[in-house]
C-alpha cells in the first residue's frame, strides 16, 4: 500500500472538474489555474491531492516531498518519473529530454496502480 509523508502543498484554482484525477500530475495554465498534465513535455508542478468538483474550486497540489501517485505504466524503484498523455499518470522518464517530476520509491506493475515517489522537480532526463 502506497503511503505519504511530509509534503509541501499549495492551493490553486481548478480549471475544470478534476474530481476523477486525484493523485495524478498537474500543470498550471490560464492565469494560474491548475489542470491535468497530459504529456512528458508538460511543465508539471506536482501531484493533485484532493478532488475539486468544478472550475474555481480549491485544488491542493503537492509540489515537494513524499507523495503517492497513480501510474499509467509500470515503474521500478529508482526510476525517474514524468507525466503521460494517458490521464496524467506517471511513467518512467523517457530517453531524450523528458521533464521529470521525481523519482519512484516503490514499484508498480502497470497502469492504475499507486506508487510512492519523491518530488524532485526541474530534473531533465538526458541519457542519450
Amino acid at each position: 500500500m502506497a503511503t505519504e509523508q511530509e509534503q509541501l502543498v499549495i492551493t490553486i484554482k481548478a480549471e475544470s472538474d478534476l474530481s476523477d484525477y486525484q493523485y495524478r500530475c498537474v500543470r498550471v495554465v490560464n492565469s494560474g489555474y491548475g489542470t491535468l498534465a497530459v504529456g512528458t513535455a508538460d511543465d508539471v508542478i506536482g501531484i493533485q491531492l484532493n478532488k475539486p468538483a468544478g472550475r474555481d474550486r480549491a485544488l491542493k497540489v503537492a509540489i515537494g516531498g513524499h507523495v503517492k501517485a497513480i501510474t499509467s505504466a509500470g515503474v521500478t524503484v529508482g526510476d525517474y518519473v514524468s507525466s503521460t498523455d494517458a490521464g496524467g499518470g506517471l511513467i518512467k522518464g523517457e530517453f531524450g529530454l523528458s521533464k521529470i517530476l521525481g523519482q519512484a520509491l516503490t514499484t508498480s506493475g502497470g497502469s492504475g496502480e499507486y506508487v510512492e515517489m519523491a518530488i524532485e522537480k526541474w530534473i531533465y532526463y538526458n541519457d542519450t
